[in-house]
């Protein structure tokens, strides 16, 4: 493919355009995420962590595994200052609004990576905020940026781990802090230490003992310092006296921390799809690809990993390292949520598609000189950017989504103090989490109340983590059948779900709930 060169101050702009950019892209994802946030506590794109999450910042405990120790403790920083600025903002709106800076920094950074990429490129700046934009609209991120969850956090690391290896020449500096705030966010950080590790290896034609030593000390002392960010959990768990109301795995030991920080709970999840779930787990896999960019994107970002295959090829294998491992990851982890994995498989076809853009416009430019030519594909570019935007608008924004939040009001009417309740799947229980630890308006109106999980029942850490939260509460150390027996004219129950076991004859509807009957 030929190639149209620019002067040196083509390539090299005033010193201003960088900034102004990247910290534009940033502007205005971060007004595009905030106007389309959720105004609480969602249900929508597989966010029902939300609450379980702000319940978790609030009381101080360890969220579901790994237990996202860092996610945890900006979170709870980010809701004290932002409560000390902002006391009359809703408490899950603002952790909403965390998600919202993290993704909006991530379109940021994506926009310096993708000018670097570029810098042979007339008017690579253009081409560099129209990539972020790209990237900033994408379902999978935007989706993210909208609810508390921990995947824009984990964007961000993914953009700077690019950033740090790319644009600042993988300098141990920026590379390790940028591994360990990966490693102690999100496990599946971890899978993009391979093209990590190939990109550092490849820096220098030197001795191989010395540039595999430097690669090694690299990617070890950032994991390592990740790694210590998980002291914070067995330090949390055993609250110091009566353990935090959210505290999974228990993990005040061994096995409890390890339970935890392994996933050993959704371990099954892994490589368990049958021989017939493959062919469909595959094509929902190219499906959630090209849905980001469209087809028409997907072609693009195909030049343009053709375009690197022929003239970069160091990059070339970095993006197929960077994308391949995370994609099997997501292939053969049989869950309904799990494309969201693929975040940095989108992010890296951002880039890839940035290449491919500027490079066609160029090769066009070159084939047929028309002084009108490359400005109206470049607008073109400009059209197809925004036809993004507006295309996922309306799946993306949950600026009127008050399901969860409606949910959570009617159960605070019916509940009466005192009351057991008993919850089973993550949407009910995590909003019922937040409305008695993290907003705290459930325990304000229904005081002594009881919030058990059926489902959790089944391992001991639970067991043993309610029997220390509520000692004089008779069965609760055994199971929820033992409670409720236990506790007949004591203590009112409710059901979040239809549980055979207690529903089917025992209990009747409520509101959302149903309210078990001892004498029926």
């Amino acid at each position: 493919m030929s190639r149209v060169h620019s002067s040196r101050s083509d390539r090299q702009p005033a010193s201003w355009l960088a900034p102004l950019v990247i910290l534009g892209a940033v502007g205005f994802a971060f007004i595009l995420y905030v106007w389309t946030a959720a105004p609480g506590i969602t249900w929508a794109h597989e966010g029902a962590d939300s609450g379980e999450l702000l319940a978790a910042a609030m009381v101080n405990g360890v969220p579901h595994p790994p237990g996202y120790p860092l996610y945890t403790m900006l979170l709870q920083t980010w809701l004290a200052v932002t409560g000390a600025l902002m006391p009359a903002r809703d408490l899950a709106w603002r952790g909403n609004l965390f998600s919202a800076l993290a993704a909006a920094w991530s379109v940021g950074v994506t926009a310096s990576v993708a000018a670097y990429l570029l810098r042979e490129q007339r008017a690579r700046w253009l081409w560099a905020l129209l990539m972020a934009l790209a990237w900033a609209v994408t379902p999978l991120l935007w989706d993210q940026a909208v609810i508390t969850e921990v995947y824009a956090l984990h964007a961000l690391a993914a953009a700077l781990l690019g950033w740090a290896l790319l644009v600042k020449g993988g300098a141990r500096r920026w590379v390790v802090p940028v591994t360990a705030l990966g490693v102690a966010h999100h496990l599946t950080f971890l899978l993009l230490l391979p093209a990590a590790a190939y990109y550092l290896w490849s820096l220098s034609d030197g001795p191989a003992w010395p540039r595999l030593r430097s690669m090694v000390v690299t990617l070890a002392l950032g994991g390592l310092i990740g790694a210590l960010f998980h002291l914070r959990t067995p330090l949390v768990a055993g609250g110091g006296g009566t353990p935090p109301p959210i505290n999974w795995g228990y993990p005040d030991n061994l096995s409890g921390f390890w339970w935890l920080v392994s996933g050993s709970a959704y371990r099954g999840y892994l490589f368990n799809l049958k021989p017939g779930d493959v062919l469909g787990s595959v094509g929902n896999w190219a499906y959630t690809l090209t849905r980001q960019y469209t087809w028409i994107g997907l072609g693009l970002a195909l030049i343009g990993l053709s375009h690197l295959d022929t003239h970069r090829p160091r990059l070339r294998n970095f993006g197929l390292l960077w994308i391949l491992p995370v994609s099997l990851y997501s292939v053969s982890y049989y869950t309904r949520d799990n494309e969201i994995y693929l975040l940095p498989v989108a992010w890296m076809m951002a880039l890839w598609l940035g290449v491919g853009a500027a490079t066609s416009v160029e090769w066009v430019s070159g084939r047929w000189p028309r002084s009108w030519l490359e400005p109206a594909l470049r607008g073109a570019a400009i059209v197809g950017v925004i036809a993004l935007l507006v295309l996922h608008f309306p799946e993306a924004s949950l600026r009127h989504d008050q399901e969860a939040e409606q949910f959570l009001a009617q159960v605070i009417e019916i509940v009466e103090p005192n009351a057991i309740i008993v919850t089973s799947t993550d949407t009910t229980t995590f909003a019922i989490w937040y409305g008695a630890w993290g907003g705290g308006e459930l325990l304000d109106a229904a005081p002594d109340a009881i919030v058990l999980n059926y489902a959790l029942y089944q391992f001991d850490w639970y067991r043993r983590l309610q029997a220390d939260l509520h000692p004089g509460v008779p069965g609760i150390a055994e199971s929820v059948g033992a409670v409720v027996a236990a506790n007949e004219g004591e203590r009112p129950v409710y059901f979040s779900e239809e549980i055979s076991e207690f529903t089917d004859q025992h209990a009747y509807p409520v509101g959302p709930l149903w309210r078990y009957d001892y004498d029926r």
